[in-house]
């Protein structure tokens, strides 16, 4: 029997049907770069550019690839999500240092006795 020539046979693509096709938190998160609890979070606050789950497997939730397209473009920044990290506002910078604030020390015992009395 000759060999199979592989180049004569008409190669086929592949498909995104099937298990491949689907994101579960874990991939979506991955996907968005966020945590895990955060997609949960979102998806408990109904954010409104998060669509809602195509379905369920294994009790989590998964939506297909087309359903996700162009999510990173409609995800909108702020809350909910990542906080901020606070920087301080340019203006702090500019106050002027005065220096060392004065403590005052309380008067001794027998000082206050003076005064009183």
């Amino acid at each position: 029997m000759p060999p199979h020539d592989v180049s004569d046979a008409n190669p086929v693509p592949p498909t995104t049907t099937g298990l491949d096709d689907l994101y579960d938190i874990a991939r979506l998160a991955d996907r968005l770069g966020v945590e895990h609890a955060t997609i949960r979070v979102w998806l408990s606050r109904k954010v409104p550019w998060l669509p809602q789950p195509d379905g369920r497997l294994n009790g989590g939730a998964v939506w297909r690839a087309t359903t996700l397209e162009g999510i990173e473009t409609r995800r909108e920044r702020g809350r909910p999500g990542r906080k901020p990290k606070f920087v301080p506002a340019p203006a702090a910078a500019e106050v002027p240092r005065t220096g060392m604030i004065a403590s005052i020390t309380p008067p001794a015992d027998d000082e206050r006795e003076q005064r009183v009395g």
